[in-house]
């Protein structure tokens, strides 16, 4: 039995969802993947993997979803991550429409970027300004959380390609 047409987006973005709720709740519980007290932010890369194959609206809005989920798990100002994933999140699937490839390579570099620019984000707005102590042992664990990030992205990418592969009829790979 054939699926309709109008049913497999649905499907495809119900799975795109549930996937990322189950990994903020992976990366939300405690102790699970700490190395050293520092774990991964696994919506990065799961945001980075379907920006690279969906449309820029429709990558926005997950972006935006998984940045506020980041925002709810990690207990920041809702919107802080909000805004900077979605804007990454566009950005990246714009720079795959137009001029980069979807290979493994540029997956990395996307998601180092993104975790870095996010890193930052909070290491300039929750830190630096306000002159903590310990402000540059910060540093040092937000670069091992972007690198811990990005070893991620490998797992999670082929799963969504996979995921995109069974609904949309060409994939961008």
């Amino acid at each position: 039995m054939e699926m309709r047409k109008s049913t497999r987006p649905t499907i495809k973005w119900g799975l795109y969802v549930l996937l990322l709720f189950f990994l903020c709740g992976l990366q939300s519980a405690p102790g699970l993947f700490s190395i050293w007290g520092v774990k991964p932010v696994l919506v990065i890369p799961m945001a980075v993997a379907v920006a690279f194959f969906e449309r820029e609206v429709a990558t926005g809005i997950y972006g935006l979803l998984a940045g506020f989920l980041w925002d709810i798990s990690a207990g920041k100002l809702f919107g802080f991550y909000g805004m900077v994933v979605m804007v990454c999140c566009v950005v990246v699937t714009l720079l795959t429409m137009y001029c980069i490839r979807v290979n493994l390579i540029n997956i990395l570099i996307a998601c180092l970027t993104v975790s870095l620019l996010c890193g930052l984000w909070d290491y300039v707005f929750y830190n630096l300004l306000w002159n903590y102590e310990g402000v540059g042992l910060y540093f040092w664990k937000m670069l091992a959380r972007t690198f811990y990030t990005t070893l991620w992205m490998p797992p999670i990418y082929y799963l969504v390609r996979w995921i995109t592969g069974l609904f949309s009829p060409s994939v961008r790979a």
